[in-house]
């Protein structure tokens, strides 16, 4: 016995202070080390933390690129559920894993290796059923068909929390840090491999290979399962060569029928329409497509982001697109060169060079051409002999940024016009984007495009549904009036129904149109069959939107801000998207808080065991409300929505890791109180997050992409390092009888953290950004509350 206790000193010295095993109850996280060797432990603990760093990095590398393929075939909002599946798979299998182990502490290493040989292969299986079963009608049933492979993985990291719960901060470290790595690494990988099908591909493969190392290595793992380990490997390969040959994981649209461009080819309209896939470019920001119809009229193109909002690529000569077949300088987006004759433009969302090759038709002098997807502007440089030399033409300059931090970078007055063609502006992608904030259409944003244009410059904005037309307006109408100036005098809404892909004008200028102005906006509209609902009256009658419009019931037509800049959110309630994240989130977290509590009085758990269920799950809840936030936030000043995530994603995840191997250091008689502090000044610091980000991008709008992204992680580090802390501590304060319930913990936290998503998104769609910030902020505060379960010290 006296051996026995010598070699755990030993280990325990060997390891910082602490077992790489846990030594409570009988057999929970013991099976199997009762005679390890110290150099045994140890391996086997550095071996546990690199299976953790490699199944989180994959597993969210997956999960990445899962809605990659989503963005493609299913709508967005419907993307958002397909997320929290991923995550609610996590957490079931938390609850799957406690449900097969609980008081059988032997089933737990032989659990813990099927689980990590069956993440490979049910990933493969989850994008299969994904690209061929018609989940775009049939989604609310089909879905649960992504959830085994999270839930394997969720499994997996459960138990492997409880075979190691004194590793625990060091093991939700290598956790967290895996998630930063496989975020980051994403976002490269889409790039490099050309999309969504490869990057899983690999991620298989790279998986199954380390499930087949860890069961070769490990120490006690069954026969069996070390035979059947090299076999999922060579599966993974059987199904890539196959991929290679046959290419049944390529998503196709025809099992996307809500998607523009499927509705597109399906109409039969006497001409030839057809994808032209060797100019197909799929990476981390978008899936490009073009679609060429042959006519009699000639061959005509129009490039696709995702299915959907549609740029034209006009051939050298062509006339516009649409029904109209107008001379370029006849159309609806000409009107303004007509009437102003601007010699200086800035194009917002240039897209494939439709709005540069009017510019210059119209005689413009100098155009700077701002586009956020680089795909688009490559194939625009790529198919210079069917478009010509559009964004080569003298006086052009195209700049792959975000337009409205170019615009901010601009001196003041100096466009004689700004050109925003509004992308997703689709009168069906209204409810898809409900969920998403667009910074480039608050009345912030209207301020900075007005601010760039000089004394009688104009601000055109191309749009094709009414919607959001009138909520532009209105934006712009407040936004004059806030300044003393009538705003009904400045805005011009002009609308033809035979053009396209822009049918709808919303001219907005600096000052009041004058009479003269007005006069030749009244030719024009006369002369081209143009409809006006709303004209500056000046001195006489004319129509104008009325309060009502303006209202817009049955929709909400408030205009967006900085703060709440959910542009596309024009209904009234939860959004739509919100509505499945909250059942699949809440049903679940509910079910299992009552089934632990249940089954916890059963067993004569010691008193407070919901109230330690419930910590955790405040703890779900608050870290992913603030990642939402920070997410939300910092795009404003990274401006390019994928390098946002990577960089928000990696710098939380890391920082959290880094947070939680440090919590591992802690002296056990000073881990309550350093909770306790860390949970109330966290709460209390998350007030300023939002603020601070508001600082930050006044202070660095105008920075190189590099410095706004550092200053970014520099700003989340030290929130996410401290958010890192409480889910180990919380772990290594747990009474020894609770031990065996870390993987029902783990579920509970995972589960709840979807809810927490859609709970922050829902708060600030009504109230904004700052008043959002405060809720996290309370439950972290309240979990100070509910450590009183905990144990006083750790029972490591």
């Amino acid at each position: 016995m006296g051996e026995r206790e010598q070699t755990r000193d030993e280990t325990r010295v060997l390891l910082g202070g602490e077992e790489a095993l846990y030594d409570g109850e009988p057999g929970c996280g013991t099976a199997g080390h009762e005679h390890d060797e110290p150099g045994n432990a140890m391996n086997d603990s550095r071996r546990a933390l690199f299976a953790m760093f490699l199944v989180t990095s994959c597993v969210l590398a997956f999960e990445v690129a899962l809605t990659r393929v989503c963005s493609v075939l299913l709508e967005h909002h419907i993307s958002f559920a397909v997320v929290s599946y991923a995550v609610l798979g996590l957490g079931l299998g938390g609850f799957g894993a406690y449900a097969w182990t609980g008081s059988r502490p032997e089933r737990v290493r032989a659990a813990t290796d099927v689980a990590l040989l069956l993440i490979a292969p049910l990933m493969l299986l989850a994008l299969a059923s994904l690209v061929s079963l018609p989940f775009a009608e049939h989604w609310p049933y089909l879905l649960g068909l992504i959830l085994p492979a999270f839930m394997a993985a969720g499994a997996f990291q459960s138990l492997m929390l409880r075979e190691y719960a004194g590793r625990a901060g060091a093991l939700y470290g290598a956790d967290l840090a895996g998630g930063a790595a496989g975020a980051f690494s994403t976002v490269l990988a889409l790039g490099w491999l050309n999309g969504p099908i490869h990057t899983i591909e690999l991620v298989a493969l790279v998986l199954s290979a380390g499930a087949w190392l860890w069961s070769a290595r490990r120490k006690g793992t069954a026969r069996g399962t070390k035979l059947v380990a090299p076999g999922v490997t060579m599966l993974v390969l059987a199904c890539i060569v196959a991929q290679r040959k046959s290419g049944f994981l390529n998503p196709v649209y025809e099992r996307a029928p809500n998607k523009l461009i499927t509705r597109l080819l399906q109409v039969a309209d006497g001409s030839q329409l057809r994808l032209l896939p060797q100019l197909q470019r799929w990476d981390a920001y978008s899936r490009v497509d073009v679609l060429e119809r042959q006519s009699q009229r000639g061959v005509e193109r129009a490039v696709f982001i995702d299915g959907e909002t549609p740029t034209p690529m006009l051939a050298q000569g062509a006339l516009s697109p649409g029904q109209a077949k107008l001379d370029i300088a006849a159309t609806l987006p000409a009107l303004p060169y007509r009437l102003f004759a601007p010699k200086s433009v800035l194009s917002i969302g240039s897209g494939a060079g439709y709005d540069v090759v009017i510019a210059k038709r119209m005689g413009a002098e100098r155009v700077d051409a701002v586009e956020l997807n680089a795909g688009v502007l490559e194939l625009a440089e790529q198919e210079k002999e069917f478009t010509g030399e559009v964004y080569s033409q003298p006086g052009v300059s195209a700049h792959h940024d975000e337009g409205r931090l170019f615009a901010r970078r601009a001196g003041d007055a100096t466009y004689d016009l700004v050109v925003l063609a509004l992308a997703q502006s689709l009168a069906g992608n209204l409810r898809e984007h409900a969920l998403s904030e667009n910074y480039l259409y608050t009345q912030q944003a209207l301020s900075d495009y007005l601010r760039v244009l000089r004394d009688g410059g104009t601000l055109a904005m191309l749009l094709d549904n009414e919607v959001s037309l009138r909520k532009l307006a209105r934006t712009a109408i407040e936004l004059f009036d806030e300044r003393g100036i009538p705003g009904r005098e400045c805005v011009a809404v002009v609308t033809h129904k035979n053009e396209s892909p822009y049918s709808q004008l919303l001219l907005v200028r600096q000052r009041p149109f004058t009479a003269e102005e007005r006069a030749r906006l009244c030719d024009e509209i006369a002369a081209h069959d143009y409809s006006a609902p709303h004209l500056p009256a000046g001195d006489g009658a004319t129509t104008q939107f009325s309060a009502a419009q303006l209202q817009g019931a049955p929709y909400r037509l408030e205009p967006a801000s900085d703060d709440r800049p959910f542009f596309f959110n024009v209904y009234p309630g939860v959004p739509p998207g919100l509505r499945p994240v909250l059942w699949i989130a809440s049903v679940p977290l509910v079910l299992a808080w009552i089934v632990a509590w249940y089954f916890g009085r059963r067993a004569g758990s010691t008193a407070g065991a919901g109230v330690r269920a419930g910590y955790f799950v405040l703890l779900g809840l608050a870290f992913m409300m603030v990642e939402v936030l920070a997410l939300q936030k910092a795009v404003r000043l990274v401006g390019f929505p994928t390098l946002n995530l990577a960089v928000v994603l990696a710098t939380f995840l890391l920082s959290a890791g880094l947070g939680s191997m440090t919590s591992q250091r802690i002296a056990p008689e000073r881990a309550r109180h350093v909770l306790r502090a860390v949970l109330v000044v966290l709460g209390l610091a998350l007030v300023g997050l939002v603020p601070l980000l508001d600082l930050l991008y006044l202070r660095f709008d105008a920075s190189s992409v590099p410095v706004r992204c550092l200053v970014i992680a520099a700003a989340l580090a030290p929130f996410a390092f401290a958010m890192g802390m409480p889910f180990p501590l919380g772990l290594r304060l747990l009474p020894a009888t609770d031990r065996a319930r870390i993987p029902w913990f783990w579920g509970l936290n995972g589960v709840a953290s979807i809810l927490g998503s859609a709970l922050v998104v829902a708060v600030v769609l009504k109230t904004g950004f700052r008043v959002g910030a405060l809720l996290p902020a309370a439950l972290y505060v309240l979990a100070a509350v509910f450590t009183v379960r905990l144990a006083s010290t750790p029972s490591d």
